[in-house]
């Protein structure tokens, strides 16, 4: 059973940050980095979808998680559960010479002519399994074997390391050796221990401890939300600032126009500054020229609201449920 792999919360609100930033603004260029670096994790992710056809049907499938043990948290890109043990999946999707030495264990990618050194994902991994293992433990399930693998999704990375790590040739996969590798480790392990009552439990339980991560993105990043662009962006041209005229939302650039262009701009309000807005706050963040337009617009959408007259707040977490 697979449980859909959903993009971030995280990967959202940097993707607004971007979009939201002023081209001239001096970090523009790091957020955008940040971005495809992040972008380029989940898409390896996604891309590893595709193999996990060839597995066992019982299989059971959790995706991204994030747990608290001790005060801090760890997370797992994929565990794969089955009554003779668990797999964890360390997904990297990098290009270029991967190349693992076993003297100081470092992780060096040589790409473009550049070489730099990354955290070991082997060891990262390890410390995965420690932590799952105690949760599991303190949690009352049968100890049950946990493997990990370290799955590297780029289709054209080279991967290497010192002939004397062979902890790297056991553990580094590219992803069309996940059916190979999985049936290796079910040989390994043919022994059921865990009941199919006991891998619901253990599925129901990592669900429930799992929580996002969800920062205040532009507190996060050190910027001032007074900095963000405002106005509803063309859904056609995509950076084109609309105007309002006549209830529709115009685009002077394409022409194109809409009637629900301003959702998605109060969706970015909600995802960056607040999921509360008054009418006031509305029509500056819109670039309307009226707060009576914008009063019009909020009302149209029926939202929850709180408080009165001008005090007014409108709830907007329904507009970001629509994304999911």
């Amino acid at each position: 059973m697979k449980k859909q792999r959903k993009i971030p919360i995280f990967i959202t609100k940097l993707s607004k940050l971007v979009r939201r930033i002023p081209p001239t603004h001096l970090r523009k260029h790091e957020f955008q980095e940040q971005l495809r670096n992040h972008s380029s994790g989940f898409k390896g992710e996604q891309s590893l979808e595709y193999f996990y056809r060839y597995l066992p049907k019982d299989v059971q499938f959790l995706h991204g998680l994030r747990i608290l043990d001790d005060d801090y948290f760890f997370q797992m890109d994929t565990i794969l559960i089955t009554p003779s043990f668990i797999t964890i999946l360390e997904i990297k999707y990098m290009a270029g010479h991967l190349f693992f030495e076993d003297q100081f264990y470092q992780f060096i990618r040589t790409h473009n002519g550049k070489e730099e050194a990354f955290a070991n994902p082997i060891d990262q991994v390890h410390r995965q399994r420690y932590h799952l293992s105690k949760i599991l433990n303190q949690n009352k399930i049968a100890s049950v074997p946990i493997e990990t693998l370290v799955v590297m999704t780029h289709p054209s990375a080279i991967i290497e390391s010192t002939p004397t790590y062979k902890e790297a040739a056991e553990t580094i996969i590219k992803s069309s050796s996940l059916k190979q590798k999985f049936e290796s480790l079910a040989k390994k392990h043919p022994t059921p221990i865990l009941t199919e009552k006991e891998v619901k439990k253990i599925v129901k339980l990592l669900s429930k401890l799992s929580s996002s991560y969800d920062p205040d993105i532009c507190e996060l990043f050190q910027v001032q939300k007074n900095e963000l662009l405002r106005g509803v962006f063309c859904p056609t041209c995509a950076h084109s600032i609309m105007r309002y005229e006549w209830g529709k939302w115009h685009c002077a650039t394409c022409y194109t126009s809409s009637k629900t262009a301003h959702i998605e701009a109060l969706q970015d309000y909600a995802l960056l500054i607040s999921k509360r807005i008054k009418n006031d706050e509305c029509a500056y963040h819109l670039n309307l020229s009226s707060s009576s337009q914008s009063y019009h617009l909020l009302r149209s959408l029926n939202l929850p609201s709180s408080g009165t007259n001008r005090s007014r707040h409108y709830h907007l977490e329904s507009l970001l449920e629509k994304n999911k």
